[in-house]
């Protein structure tokens, strides 16, 4: 029953059952058929040794009466009268037998106890070479899965390093985008105030940058443009008709002013004529940038 309990799912409980079950029944066969025979061969000795009893007893008694012939015949016939030495044998023999008993049955004992023993040992001997069996059959049923495992524990590994070092990639790039992140916004943020400040100093820049004649600039962008009509002297507008003249391309002088030059900073070209300029329209630096202004 413990090898059925240990082992349920193997398909050798029928095996184990049946062969224990045999070997069970065998051996309760064996123990039956020698208590049956130390039975009867105790009995057939007891009767051997009561006859023998009897048969000396009964020359004992005869030997007695020969010996005591004077007694009448029929007085021990009717009357026995028993004696001392009659019931010595009876307890003497009683004795004896009981100590036989008692030998055979200690006998008989300690032979089941052996038997009992060696089947003991049998049966346990016989159980672990059965989970010896069971043990190899599942190693070998169960390694596949066990090198399959292995390998998956393997793969697994090294995914994870790659995820592992793919992520740290990820993160250095993150960082390298943050901090181009934040230069491009500190150089809009420059740019930004260049512009404003450009804004505000248009104004000081034109006028430190004219050194033309006012004059010949007048008269070239009346000629060109012909945005200044004789009334328009009757009218007071020189004030406005000044700050026109300064927002002029000083290429073309017909478009206003809409590129910065860079390093010098002068506003004095358009958009159309900045394409052609590799220096600065007034005061002849060379260009190494120009930026759009937007005028509002």
């Amino acid at each position: 029953m413990a090898i059925q309990a240990q082992f349920p799912s193997f398909g050798s409980q029928d095996w184990i059952e049946n062969c224990c079950g045999g070997l069970n029944n065998f051996y309760f066969n064996v123990q039956q058929q020698q208590k049956h025979q130390l039975q009867q061969s105790q009995v057939q000795q007891q009767c051997n040794i009561q006859q023998q009893f009897q048969n000396q007893q009964f020359q004992k008694d005869q030997t007695l009466l020969l010996d005591n012939n004077i007694v009448p015949p029929f007085t021990f016939r009717a009357n026995p009268i028993p004696t001392n030495n009659n019931s010595l044998p009876s307890i003497s023999f009683s004795q004896s037998m009981n100590a036989l008993d008692q030998k055979q049955r200690q006998e008989i004992d300690h032979y089941f106890r052996l038997q009992d023993e060696r089947l003991r040992l049998l049966l346990e001997d016989q159980r672990k070479r059965q989970v010896a069996l069971l043990c190899k059959s599942l190693e070998q049923k169960v390694l596949p899965f066990i090198k399959l495992r292995d390998e998956q524990i393997v793969q697994a590994t090294k995914r994870k390093m790659e995820l592992e070092d793919r992520l740290q990639r990820l993160e250095m790039d993150n960082m390298e985008w943050q901090r181009a992140a934040q230069e491009k916004e500190a150089m809009i943020v420059s740019l930004n105030n260049t512009i404003e400040q450009l804004k505000v100093n248009a104004a000081d820049d034109a006028e430190s940058c004219c050194d033309m004649d006012y004059n010949r600039v007048v008269d070239e962008t009346e000629q060109n443009r012909g945005l200044v009509s004789d009334d328009y002297y009757c009218i007071g507008g020189e004030e406005g008709r000044a700050e026109q003249i300064m927002m002029l391309c000083k290429v073309c002088n017909s478009r206003n002013s809409c590129i910065l030059f860079l390093p010098c900073r002068h506003l004095c070209s358009c958009k159309a004529c900045d394409a052609c300029l590799d220096s600065c329209p007034v005061c002849q630096t060379v260009k190494k940038a120009s930026i759009e202004a937007l005028m509002v």
